[in-house]
């Protein structure tokens, strides 16, 4: 048995403590990152200045367009590598397969009710409501452009998942608990980048609108939610791992882009507002 395969084999055994320690290790890698930001900031912030400067506007909105252009082509290059490398007889694809096995045969009912109710964050349902609630504050609000990017973003990622979803094909799992069940293709998973997408945004949103002191919470907020809906979807065998690997690559790189366009539209709509006065 490969290190890889023991350790599938742990955490299919363990999978209240893999939760735990994966959340450690979440919220010790956003921290740090976070710290990266801010170590960082002071010594881009005089290209920064210049690069936002009003005549820099359009080039940098193509600039945006075009880096979303490159980051959603490597996104399907990432995707298709992954799918690669996690299927046939590869050390990955028997980690997935270990972990599935071992937690079809060690999963009490007690944990697979738990994640059945902690993977609701992630369901269709609970993000439409959550999308229609925000984006009516946000327009209410007058913040026109962060409501379409907001709706955007979520509206978007569910087309880039679905579009994954059928060009890949992958057959979900065994999962004959009775306790939860999903239909439809595996890779990737859809709770996974929805979460990701809809929790991160809402995070964004948080450190543009929302004072200081809440911008921390909520990104650590969603970096729990993520992990724990995507980490949801294996305990409950209706994902393999690489499944929610892949749904979190989707999502990230979606997110990306739609900050990305959104910040080059908004520095491009306010460079207009002198010369229309």
């Amino acid at each position: 048995m490969t290190p890889l395969q023991s350790w599938a084999v742990w955490a299919g055994t363990h999978p209240l403590a893999t939760w735990g320690a994966g959340l450690v290790f979440v919220l010790v890698a956003t921290l740090a990152a976070r710290g990266a930001v801010l170590f960082a900031s002071p010594r881009c912030a005089p290209w920064l200045g210049r690069w936002s400067e009003p005549r820099h506007a359009v080039p940098r909105l193509w600039m945006a367009l075009a880096v979303s252009g490159l980051l959603l082509w490597g996104c399907a290059e990432i995707l298709g590598e992954l799918a690669d490398e996690w299927s046939d007889t590869t050390h990955w694809a028997h980690l997935d397969e270990t972990l599935a096995a071992t937690l079809r045969a060690h999963a009490g009912v007690p944990t697979l009710t738990l994640f059945a109710r902690l993977t609701h964050a992630g369901d269709k349902e609970v993000l439409a409501v959550l999308a229609v609630g925000v984006a009516a504050a946000l327009w209410w609000r007058r913040h026109r452009l962060l409501a379409a990017g907001w709706v955007a973003a979520l509206a978007g990622n569910g087309l880039l998942t679905r579009g994954f979803k059928h060009a890949f094909e992958r057959v979900r799992p065994e999962h004959v608990h009775g306790i939860s069940a999903a239909d439809g293709y595996s890779f990737p998973s859809g709770h996974s980048s929805s979460s990701l997408v809809a929790y991160a945004m809402l995070a964004y949103l948080a450190v543009r609108l929302l004072p200081a002191r809440w911008h921390l919470p909520a990104v650590l907020a969603a970096a729990v939610v993520t992990f724990t809906v995507g980490w949801s979807r294996v305990v409950l065998q209706v994902h393999y791992a690489s499944d929610v690997l892949a749904g979190w690559v989707t999502g990230g790189i979606w997110l990306t882009c739609c900050v990305l366009v959104m910040n080059g539209v908004g520095r491009w709509h306010r460079s207009r507002l002198p010369a229309a006065a």
